[in-house]
């Protein structure tokens, strides 16, 4: 039905009609109006999937229809054949109007929107668990996850899709889809053969492939396209960004969220997800207190960073962004990648990250950060990080350190470690090769760990919190106290651990388990039971301590 719009491409002026009702021409030029009609409304409805609704046909035909009306200018014959020309101009002009003036017309209710229905709660931070922290940048997932796909035997026919971070049985990973890389690599393929997963947390892990036939990707044709499988059955509503998301069990879906747009397709409202099968194509239909627990990107980024950049630009409306900018804070922009980025709390919730600084060009500190809850949209601003260092200036502080080097630092994101706001900065080489992962203070960046292995890095940066920033009231002395104790040794366990030897021991009438390892130490080899240990650690609630000094009696 939507096809037969394409007859509105017609002449619809009928005095144009009475005087060339005797002209072949004129008959085969509104025949040619109509093939163009045809074209565009495959191009708008089957090509780009835009919905079929009464504000999408005024949104994507004003602009054609004023087109066609200003075509009938060349008709200068009969009575009134200005007419149509002259509503061409209106639906022009009003055209331009609803794309170049209209939006800002709007931001008030565009704040309101966000601090209202996304309930925005300014308050301080709590504490990370440092767990689940992501150490794994994205660029080496995707240089690991490459490698994997080389395995395959007809790997030319596939590429790898977008990445992103997720949670699959309560542990972080990297997970990006399998694709086709073309037109004729689809005909000949059946499927694609499922996608490649690989620990976030843990950098030390192979990547994995997961062997599952999807048929219904973004990357396919015709019917097959994941997008326009879910257009056939879902005409009217809005089609966001899709994502990838196996659940628990490693079985693969895509997410479509969907919603209806506001004030003249300027404002989304997602109301709940499209779960596909890409299997079968098996399409549910989840309003979002509906949504399954294994899902965690409903909100997509492109919408998130929009949210947050109406927040803290148009807090005093349209003006103040033009003259005094009073209260303006913006989101950080980075060159090529998303503004926000997925970071986990500690019930392992996605929440879409991104620092703010002040309207000032090359700004190196920021005046908050935001959480979004990745799943209801729900955000809150942080204000206790006011005046630290912004991702930019932390990813400055880490290439610099290393710039002998020349590291490449990845995707900062800011946590709260041991009491202390904390960027964890990953550095790679040339070849997106993860070499160092950093934990940059953001009070102070001078108080800083790097090291390859996630344990030791964050011990160091306990000791460089106990021993660099004793006089910070925020240093909580239950997890970041330096403490020495002398004693025998009682149990010893040895272990072969990267050409390194790693000692762990039990000191006599203490519980926890001291580890030391004989690159920092050599002698720590020599360790036996009944030696007579000197040894300075800091005292936390984990049960196992690296050791920061350690002496041996006769050593």
């Amino acid at each position: 039905m939507i096809y037969l719009l394409a007859f509105l491409a017609l002449t619809l002026n009928p005095f144009i009609w009475r005087a060339y009702r005797k002209e072949r021409w004129f008959y085969y030029s509104q025949i040619v109006r109509v093939i163009i009609g045809f074209i565009l409304i495959f191009f708008y409805s089957y090509l780009g999937l835009v919905d079929h609704s009464l504000e999408a046909f005024i949104s994507y035909a004003l602009f054609n229809l004023s087109i066609f009306f200003l075509a009938d200018l060349v008709y200068r014959r009969g009575r009134y054949f200005y007419i149509t020309s002259f509503i061409g101009v209106l639906m022009l002009l009003a055209n331009l109007y609803f794309t170049f003036i209209y939006p800002y017309t709007i931001v008030d209710d565009k704040y309101e929107f966000v601090e209202k229905k996304v309930k925005v709660e300014e308050k301080e931070a709590v504490s990370m668990d440092e767990q689940h922290i992501a150490i794994v940048p994205e660029k080496y997932a995707r240089y690991r996850s490459e490698k994997k796909l080389g395995e395959l035997a007809q790997s030319s026919y596939y590429d790898l899709g977008d990445s992103t971070i997720q949670k699959i049985d309560n542990h972080l990973y990297w997970v990006t889809p399998i694709e086709y890389t073309g037109f004729f690599k689809w005909k000949r393929a059946d499927s694609v053969p499922g996608y490649i997963k690989m620990s976030a947390e843990d950098e030390n892990e192979d990547a994995q492939l997961v062997k599952t036939k999807m048929k219904y990707v973004p990357s396919a044709f015709f019917h097959e396209d994941l997008k326009r499988h879910v257009r056939k059955e879902h005409k009217n509503a809005i089609l966001l960004e899709a994502s990838f998301e196996p659940n628990d069990q490693g079985e693969p879906y895509y997410v479509v969220p969907y919603g209806y747009y506001n004030k003249f397709r300027q404002i989304i409202d997602i109301k709940g997800i499209y779960l596909i099968n890409p299997e079968n194509g098996k399409i549910e239909d989840f309003k979002m207190n509906q949504i399954p627990a294994f899902v965690d990107h409903v909100i997509p980024t492109n919408v998130a960073e929009d949210w947050n950049e109406w927040y803290g630009k148009y807090v005093h409306g349209y003006w103040n962004t033009i003259f005094s900018k009073e209260d303006i804070k913006l989101p950080t922009e980075w060159d090529g990648i998303d503004e926000v980025n997925g970071i986990f709390n500690k019930d392992l919730n996605m929440n879409w990250f991104t620092d703010f600084t002040r309207p000032k060009s090359g700004s190196g500190s920021m005046v908050g950060y935001s959480l979004m809850n990745a799943r209801t949209g729900d955000m809150t601003f942080f204000t206790g990080a006011n005046g630290s260092l912004n991702g930019k200036a932390a990813m400055n502080v880490a290439e610099k350190t290393y710039r002998a080097n020349k590291y490449e630092a990845g995707t900062p994101l800011l946590y709260m470690i041991y009491g202390q706001f904390t960027w964890v900065v990953p550095l790679m080489d040339s070849n997106d090769v993860l070499r160092e992962i950093m934990l940059v203070n953001a009070k102070d960046e001078k108080v800083f760990s790097a090291n390859a292995q996630k344990n030791k890095l964050f011990t160091n940066y306990q000791y460089a919190i106990a021993t660099q920033l004793k006089g910070d009231k925020t240093v909580p002395t239950d997890l970041a106290n330096l403490k020495t104790i002398e004693g025998t040794v009682e149990h010893v366990y040895k272990a072969e651990q990267d050409n390194n030897t790693v000692v762990k021991f039990m000191i006599k009438g203490n519980k926890k388990i001291f580890q030391v390892s004989s690159a920092d130490f050599p002698y720590a080899i020599f360790i036996e039971s009944g030696a007579n240990v000197t040894v300075n650690y800091i005292d936390t609630n984990e049960i196992v301590s690296t050791v920061e000094q350690f002496e041996m009696s006769g050593f």
